[in-house]
């Protein structure tokens, strides 16, 4: 992928089948328009005659991914991928409004009042309200439970 970004080039990658479709990640040269590139989470049905849906997707300036794609070079060589993966997450408690970790010595947050129960562990992010911000600027899904914990701090801020 990183050498698909730095060059410019077109990749798709992490192929998933599901009942009916398939999911996967493409990186998009020159789309939608000149010097622009996408990255995308696309769904493509079994059946061809049907449409390839866009789930998520980000669009930037080509010299953006390329700058990403030579980062990644950089950087994925150092994170020993032969290591075995984590049997369990490191002793910390995922934030209920992003589900970032967040471990003992970092900063959260708790919003007494704001809510029946008060909000506890909130990441820096969603204490603040960016996450909620930008979720709604990326117009990004967001499941049920996350938007009710993020409208909630939202409230409570405003």
């Amino acid at each position: 992928m990183g050498s698909a970004l730095a060059a410019g080039r077109g990749h798709v990658f992490g192929v998933t089948e599901g009942p009916g479709h398939r999911t996967a990640l493409a990186f998009l040269p020159d789309h939608p328009e000149e010097n622009v590139g996408t990255l995308a989470r696309v769904r493509t049905p079994e059946d061809p005659d049907a449409d390839v849906v866009f789930e998520r997707s980000a669009e930037r300036p080509m010299g953006l991914w390329a700058e990403a794609g030579e980062s990644l070079l950089r950087i994925v060589p150092l994170l020993g991928l032969d290591a075995p993966p984590a049997d369990e997450l490191e002793d910390c408690r995922l934030c209920p409004g992003c589900y970032r970790p967040v471990y003992e010595g970092s900063s959260s947050r708790t919003l007494i009042g704001a809510c029946q129960l008060p909000l506890m562990g909130l990441c820096r992010l969603c204490a603040e309200g960016s996450t909620l911000r930008s979720l709604r600027q990326a117009d990004v899904p967001i499941d049920t439970r996350q938007r009710a914990v993020l409208e909630t701090v939202a409230a409570a801020l405003g």
